[in-house]
C-alpha cells in the first residue's frame, strides 16, 4: 500500500481529515519546526488508534504527540505520519473507600484520554474536590506528555507518576493493553515508555477526596512561584535540560550544593544569549525563547554552546529533557 493508498483509506472513514505537508509550528509551544508528509488530527480514542494501526500495515513511520511541548521539531519537518492526539474525555470511574491510622477517606478513580489538557484535567479535579495534581495547574502539554516524562512540580513536591493508578496503551505491535503504575517504572523525568514506545491512551489517576478551598490555594500558589520565576507570554518548550542529582552536585562541589541546572547557566553568563530569534531567558537561563522566527538549527547551536560553557565552568554535562523529533 503506497502512500496514497494510505491517505485513501483514512479519507474513507474521516473524509477530509488528512493533510499533506502541514507545518508542524503551529501545534508545538515552541512554533518551531517543518512539515508532516501527512498529518491527523486525532479526536476520539477510536480515531487514533485505527489510524496508528492504519500507518503500521503499511511500516509508515508514526509520530504521535499532543501539547507539543518539550518537543523540538527539525526545520525539515517529519517523514510519514505524524498525529495530533486530540482526545478529550475525562469520566469518574468509581470510589473506594479505605481507613489509614483509623479515619476513613475515599479513594476516586478517574479516567482521562491521553490528548486531554493536563491542566484541563487539575481544574476538573479540583471542582470535583480531588487532591493528588493540584499543584501542577500551569503545566503545558498534555495527560500522555506529563505520564511520558512523569511531569513533576517542585512547590510543593510532586510528581504525575504518583498518583496514576493503571493506564491503557497501544504498544509497538499494536495490541491494547491495560497496565498498572509499576509498568512505567516512574523516576525523575522519566518512564518505561520512553524506551518502550508504547503509546498511552487512557489514564486513570488514584485521587483522594479534600477542600477545594485548600486544593485552589495550592493551585494558585503554584500559578504564583511560575509567574514570579518563569518566563510568561513568550514561546517556549519548557524546562530545557534536566537538573542535576543531589549526589553529582556533592561529588562536583558545586556552589551551595545546588541541583539547578539553571543556577549554572545562568552563572555561566547564559542568560540573553543569543543565536537567531532563538534566546536564553533572562528570567530563567533554563528556558530558551523563540523571538519570532528561531529555527530548530538556532536552538539547537544555543544549546550546544549551553553545554559547553556548564561542562568548561563546572565539569558537568547537561542532560537535555526536551526530545528532537524529525529531520534536522
Amino acid at each position: 500500500m503506497s502512500n496514497d493508498q494510505f491517505v485513501q483509506v483514512i479519507e474513507n472513514l474521516y473524509p477530509n481529515r488528512i493533510k499533506r505537508n502541514e507545518p508542524l509550528a503551529s501545534y508545538t509551544t515552541w512554533k518551531i519546526g517543518g512539515p508532516a508528509d501527512l498529518f491527523f488530527n486525532a479526536q476520539t480514542t477510536e480515531e487514533l488508534v485505527r489510524s496508528i494501526e492504519e500507518a503500521r500495515r503499511i511500516s509508515l513511520p508514526v509520530f504521535v504527540f499532543g501539547g507539543g511541548s518539550n518537543i523540538l521539531i527539525g526545520d525539515k519537518g517529519i517523514r510519514g505520519l505524524v498525529v495530533k492526539n486530540s482526545t478529550s474525555k475525562i469520566v469518574t470511574r468509581g470510589v473506594k473507600g479505605e481507613k489509614i491510622g483509623g479515619i476513613s477517606s475515599e479513594l476516586v478513580y478517574i479516567e482521562a484520554d491521553s490528548g486531554v489538557p493536563f491542566n484541563r484535567l487539575v481544574r476538573y479535579t479540583i471542582d470535583e474536590g480531588l487532591r493528588g495534581i493540584e499543584m501542577h495547574l500551569g503545566l503545558p502539554g498534555t495527560v500522555g506528555g506529563a505520564v511520558y516524562m512523569n511531569a513533576k512540580w517542585t512547590h510543593p513536591e510532586g510528581y504525575v507518576g504518583d498518583v496514576v493508578y493503571q493506564a491503557e496503551i497501544l504498544t509497538p505491535a499494536t495490541e491494547l493493553k491495560i497496565v498498572p503504575q509499576s509498568y512505567f517504572q516512574f523516576s525523575y523525568d522519566k518512564s518505561s515508555i520512553q524506551k518502550t514506545k508504547d503509546i498511552v491512551t487512557k489514564v486513570i489517576f488514584s485521587l483522594k477526596k479534600d477542600e477545594k478551598k485548600r486544593l485552589w490555594d495550592v493551585a494558585n500558589a503554584s500559578i504564583q512561584y511560575r509567574k514570579e520565576t518563569q518566563p510568561q507570554g513568550v514561546s517556549t518548550a519548557g524546562c530545557v535540560f534536566k537538573n542535576i542529582s543531589n549526589e553529582i552536585s556533592i561529588a562536583k562541589n558545586l556552589p551551595d550544593f545546588t541541583t539547578s541546572a539553571g543556577f549554572l547557566l545562568d552563572h555561566c553568563g547564559m542568560k540573553d544569549a543569543q543565536i537567531g530569534d532563538a534566546q536564553v531567558s533572562s528570567v530563567h537561563a533554563n528556558f530558551i525563547l523563540n523571538r519570532g522566527h528561531a529555527r530548530a538549527s538556532d536552538v539547537i547551536q544555543l544549546i550546544d554552546r549551553a553545554k559547553e560553557q556548564v561542562k568548561r565552568q563546572f565539569g558537568i554535562q547537561l542532560e537535555e529533557e526536551i526530545e528532537h523529533v524529525g529531520e534536522f
